[in-house]
């Protein structure tokens, strides 16, 4: 009977934490929606700097796009990590250029801008970095 007892009370504790749980997340915070084009520009660490230019289309947590110095010159972005930093949106992302090197963005949605690091890597060498700062055009 004691036995019985102490099962049924495992049992209702480990009900209650799985229904605490599924209802915390639930309230998690989910990334703003980047959909659009966001233009703005690349400034290199060493001093330069270029036009930036995103297409960038969000359903839900899937982040689809391109991004280039212009809308004509773009690279498709792979291996998309989106989501809520202590509060902030948060993606990061790759785009294979022409040329064969890979720039990895690292981004985060603050005060409407989508602004971080870039880093320049060709045969598994770090060959440049910067920063990014685009916002979302008007429709």
């Amino acid at each position: 009977m004691e036995n019985t007892m102490t099962v049924r009370q495992s049992v209702t504790r480990v009900a209650a934490l799985l229904v605490a749980v599924s209802t915390l997340s639930a309230f998690q915070a989910k990334p703003a929606d980047l959909t659009g084009v966001w233009t703005g520009t690349l400034t290199r660490s060493d001093g330069g700097s270029s036009t930036a230019y995103l297409d960038l289309k969000q359903n839900g947590a899937d982040l689809t796009g391109s991004c280039g110095p212009d809308a004509d010159r773009q690279a498709t972005i792979a291996h998309v990590k989106l989501g809520v930093v202590e509060g902030v949106t948060s993606v990061t992302f790759d785009a294979t250029q022409p040329s064969g090197a890979v720039m990895k963005f690292d981004l985060k949605l603050v005060e409407g801008r989508l602004k971080g690091k870039v880093i320049l890597e060709r045969d598994g060498e770090i060959r440049g970095d910067g920063t990014l700062d685009v916002v979302r055009e008007k429709k």
